[in-house]
């Protein structure tokens, strides 16, 4: 992949729209980690906004990381950012992260049949490297929503 090639522009495309000047993804400091044709990975620092009573990363928010690096992992495989909703998400949480840790996501879109995009993965703490959480579902391809590509918005948005 070139600097000049379509796909290559619609990574970084989905990079600046996932990084820091997303509101959302600003206030949970969630910052992409590395992208490739492969699958991506996103992390969260262990911020105010995103901790549960005991100082550690609430699972509502170590949730929307995993299911963001997922849609991130989507945009990869495909080369472009066409609208893509959730069919089926599965968090299955294995161990609570640590006061104060951050942590990070990494998922594979690991299957693309006609307008369904597979994808696995899994976060884990960033300093200790521990399996908080494994991830896998289904998301559909092409959707009515709204295109996150400037240079694909349809007439009916």
């Amino acid at each position: 992949m070139t600097a000049s090639s379509p796909d290559f522009q619609a990574l970084l495309a989905a990079k600046a729209f996932f990084g820091r000047e997303h509101p959302l993804f600003s206030a949970f400091g969630i910052e992409v980690g590395e992208m490739s044709q492969e699958g991506a990975a996103m992390s969260m620092a262990c911020v105010n906004d995103v901790q549960d009573s005991n100082g550690a990363v609430h699972r509502g928010a170590l949730s929307t990381l995993v299911d963001t690096t997922c849609g991130l992992a989507i945009f990869a495989r495909l080369g472009d950012m066409r609208p893509i909703a959730t069919i089926d998400l599965r968090v299955d949480f294995i161990a609570a992260p640590q006061a104060g840790e951050g942590i990070y996501s990494k998922v594979t879109c690991f299957a693309v049949e006609g307008e369904v995009a597979y994808v696995r993965g899994e976060a884990r703490g960033c300093d200790s490297d521990s399996l908080l959480a494994s991830t896998s579902g289904s998301f559909a391809i092409g959707t009515l929503g709204p295109s996150f590509d400037p240079g694909s918005r349809r007439n009916d948005e």
